[in-house]
């Protein structure tokens, strides 16, 4: 383990005490965090075409490793494969299936192998230039709710 889990936790629950009330007031609904397995859920709906979209994030080692994101299909329990995720016409949504961005562990090859990117460090993720502005939970949480409720990025579910 790179940070403590005590960390990790105080870190979460600082950042979900700033924006819960937030995100919950535009539709995202957040679990209780589950601090003996280090993850909380979100589940968003898409306004085009109502599709719910569960999103478990795993917090070990963080805020020193991204979190690890991982969307699970509502009705069947499926965990990171293209029917649990969305499509989006830009990379975000990456075939592989992940969210395509230095915030999203699952993105890594060094952790995740087959992942888009061997060429990131987990270490450091914050100042990757391509993470933008997702350097938090609510930054990264509002990205994935801003492309399934954008008509521009939001194609469905990657597969049916």
């Amino acid at each position: 383990m790179i940070v403590d889990q005590k960390i990790s936790i105080l870190e979460v629950d600082r950042e979900l005490s700033a924006c819960r009330e937030f995100l919950r007031s535009i539709g995202i609904t957040l679990s209780d965090v589950d601090v003996e397995k280090l993850l909380f859920t979100a589940e968003i709906s898409s306004s085009i075409d109502k599709e719910k979209y569960q999103i478990e994030l795993r917090f070990d080692n963080y805020p020193a490793w991204p979190l690890f994101i991982e969307f699970i299909h509502p009705v069947t329990g499926e965990r990171g494969t293209h029917r649990a995720y969305p499509k989006s016409t830009d990379s975000f949504f990456h075939g592989f299936p992940c969210i395509c961005n230095p915030s999203s562990r699952k993105a890594y090859q060094s952790h995740t192998p087959g992942a888009p990117h061997g060429d990131w460090n987990l270490i450091g993720w914050r100042d990757n230039p391509q993470v933008g502005t997702l350097k938090t939970i609510d930054a990264i949480l509002l990205a994935i709710y801003s492309r399934i409720n954008n008509s521009q990025f939001y194609l469905g579910r990657m597969a049916h």
